[in-house]
């Protein structure tokens, strides 16, 4: 047995919110104004650099957080902040309604570097991945959605099933206030299962619309797609008619200068990006085939028309500058023969049981095979009072990182097992 299964987390975890509430007393004020969700409370910041946020109370934290994962520069980049400063002093930058040029270059960047042919930009990796899954329904003029157990696409109702409940699997819905029937809708496999997913296509293919797939799978546990299993999403998809749509909002431009679908030298129908793309500002985008994308534009037929359009903010002058600028500027990293080996994401992990490798979200967030509360309460905390601000059990390594504190967050997690050792 581990020896940390025999600590007293409760009174461990009670130790860590005293000692939090303590060094936190502006942030807490601040919280029981806005009631926002973190336990027990968020701190707040009032200045971010680089790989560095300051909090309202003085605290200094090393931040894997980084904006969602989006800041892979670290906060506010001189690069992009100085773009924008010129901008702004242009007397430019606030929403106007048109497209501008930059949105321009930022498309045809975009459609180089994912060999896609059309893209459409939103705010938001939720909106895009609803309006992505939109066009498929609309072009295959199927209900269905599959998707896997642990994927996380937002909070749109097309994909509000299996994401983090785990009851004997990652198959229930996780939100109130869903149409009716959207159990019945989407169809859920395990990732990297590669019988699984046949048996479903083979049960539910000639009724489904598109199957969605993270090929890194974000909050459910940063774990790369097989290689095997992606191409059998793709022959499959294929054989039935399906759309095959990647969900790259974390994965687009981390891990070299594109998707990470081409570094499996597979290529989806659609792909969903945001994060990366936005430089710190709310860009997203669905990029793909011209036929599908033709769906949401002016020549389509009103009766097969998606309405993929609108928003006062969508593409945001200043957003798509900072997004411009992000990219340009990218250092990329990331192997195509390794893909699994080099990683800028990362998460620790309290396993139950001896287990060689961690390859599926149903790992990640079953409570008899991995302890969730240890990782998402307990280790944060425990990291936060060593000066490290971390998300599902580390987060994501940025530019702005540097190898020393990279190896001081290393020391601290040394130094919180010793401590842990007094409450067994």
């Amino acid at each position: 047995m581990p020896e940390w299964l025999r600590v007293d987390k409760k009174r461990l975890l009670a130790d860590l919110i005293k000692n939090y509430r303590s060094k936190h007393k502006k942030s807490e004020e601040v919280f029981k104004k806005t009631a926002q969700y973190f336990s027990p409370f968020p701190f707040y910041d009032v200045q971010s650099s680089g790989s560095k946020v300051w909090d309202a109370d003085g605290n200094i934290y090393v931040d894997f957080w980084q904006g969602h994962f989006a800041n892979v520069l670290g906060h506010n980049p001189q690069i992009i902040i100085k773009s924008l400063q010129d901008y702004f002093h242009r007397n430019q930058g606030l929403t106007t309604g048109f497209p501008g040029t930059h949105q321009r270059e930022l498309a045809e960047l975009i459609l180089k570097q994912i060999n896609a042919d059309k893209i459409r930009f939103t705010t938001s990796g939720t909106l895009a991945t609803m309006y992505a899954i939109m066009l498929a329904k609309a072009f295959t003029k199927r209900e269905l959605v599959m998707k896997v157990g642990g994927g996380w696409h937002g909070a749109q109702p097309y994909a509000l099933k299996g994401i983090t409940i785990y009851d004997h699997g990652l198959n229930r819905l996780e939100s109130a206030g869903l149409p009716g029937g959207t159990d019945a809708m989407i169809i859920v496999t395990r990732f990297n299962d590669i019988q699984d997913l046949e048996n479903k296509f083979k049960e539910h293919g000639e009724k489904t619309a598109c199957f969605i797939i993270e090929p890194f799978v974000g909050a459910g546990g940063f774990i790369f797609s097989h290689k095997d299993y992606l191409q059998k999403a793709r022959e499959l998809t294929r054989q039935y008619g399906t759309l095959l749509i990647f969900d790259e909002v974390v994965s687009g431009f981390r891990f070299h200068a594109g998707g990470v679908q081409s570094l499996y030298g597979i290529q989806p129908d659609l792909t969903v990006l945001g994060k990366a793309i936005g430089g710190g500002m709310p860009v997203s985008a669905v990029a793909g085939r011209d036929d599908v994308l033709a769906l949401c534009g002016s020549e389509a037929q009103p009766d097969e028309k998606v309405k993929f359009e609108g928003g006062t903010f969508s593409a945001h002058p200043a957003a798509i500058l900072a997004g411009l600028t992000h990219l340009k500027y990218f250092k990329c990293t990331g192997y195509g023969d390794s893909i699994a080996e080099h990683s800028s994401l990362v998460g620790v992990q309290f396993l139950k049981e001896e287990i060689d490798k961690i390859s599926s979200p149903e790992q990640v967030w079953n409570p008899e095979v991995n302890d969730i509360e240890l990782r998402e309460k307990i280790f944060k905390l425990s990291m936060l009072e060593e000066g490290f601000n971390i998300f599902h059990g580390y987060g994501g390594i940025s530019v702005a990182h540097s190898s020393s504190e990279i190896q001081e967050s290393l020391d601290a997690v040394e130094r919180i097992a010793k401590k842990w050792r007094k409450y067994i």
